[in-house]
């Protein structure tokens, strides 16, 4: 699962599966959730209020980017190095 974003000891990862569809896995310590995307809600797990509430805020916030990317073919992807990884800009 690629992370797709860390704050504050939050990491996120997006999984593509057949039972959940597009969903988020947070992790905070000992606590996960899995936020589905579509339509975007809590599926299972638990963590402190701010920690869901940040993440359903940021998962809301990056939905379409989100759905979009479950159509890209991670298979297909052409590795690059850590040099040209370095030189990525990133929308906001």
């Amino acid at each position: 699962m690629p992370v797709i974003a860390k704050f504050c000891g939050i990491v996120m990862r997006l999984l593509i599966d057949r039972t959940f569809g597009a969903h988020v896995h947070v992790f905070y310590g000992d606590f996960e959730l899995v936020i589905a995307l579509n339509p975007l809600r809590v599926i299972q797990g638990e963590a402190p209020s701010w920690v869901r509430d940040w993440a359903l805020d940021w998962v809301g916030h990056h939905q379409s980017e989100l759905l979009f990317a479950r159509n890209i073919d991670l298979s297909l992807a052409m590795p690059i190095s850590r040099q040209a990884a370095g030189q990525l800009v990133f929308a906001d």
